[in-house]
């Protein structure tokens, strides 16, 4: 084997199942699709954030990880025989990004909040924007709006 295709092998074994653009929560993201995979839940992801930017990596992440696990344990749950799936997806649009994450689920009576999503609607209401839930049949839809601040991050640190 040439070395290019040894360094072709390694780069590939390294890469990300999601490239977001963002180091910190490609390697979140990695991780919990890679979890997802090993429990024969589909995955797919396309998500492109703005990096750098004045949006936390934390609350990124705060954002992603409390989704991700959600939409596992609900995909866990599931029959077998039962789809399971988990899309991540999102984009941004003018100073806005806009963030969802859709997955199979078992409708079990009434659905309640827990502090999982409070977590990601208190990250959401941080930036001036909103989550939103959507449940249809089986699927389970987050929406996370963000508002990208235009602000030097000095600013940002100090509203902490």
């Amino acid at each position: 084997m040439s070395y290019i295709e040894d360094m072709d092998n390694m780069a590939e074994k390294m890469s990300f199942p999601c490239s977001t653009n963002n180091p910190v929560v490609d390697i979140l993201v990695g991780n919990k699709l890679g979890i997802a995979k090993s429990m024969e839940i589909n995955v797919d992801c396309c998500l492109l954030l703005p990096y750098p930017c004045s949006l936390r990596d934390i609350d990124i992440c705060i954002v992603l990880s409390n989704a991700l696990d959600n939409a596992i344990c609900a995909c866990k749950s599931l029959d077998a025989g039962k789809e399971k799936y988990i899309q991540v997806s999102g984009r941004i649009q003018g100073d806005f990004l806009m963030i969802q994450v859709e997955n199979s689920f078992h409708r079990k009576g009434v659905f309640k909040k827990g502090t999982g999503l409070s977590n990601v609607k208190a990250v959401a209401e941080k930036y001036g924007g909103a989550m939103s839930i959507e449940t249809k049949e089986d699927i389970f839809v987050l929406h996370v709006l963000l508002i990208i601040p235009q602000r030097p991050e000095s600013i940002l640190q100090q509203m902490d």
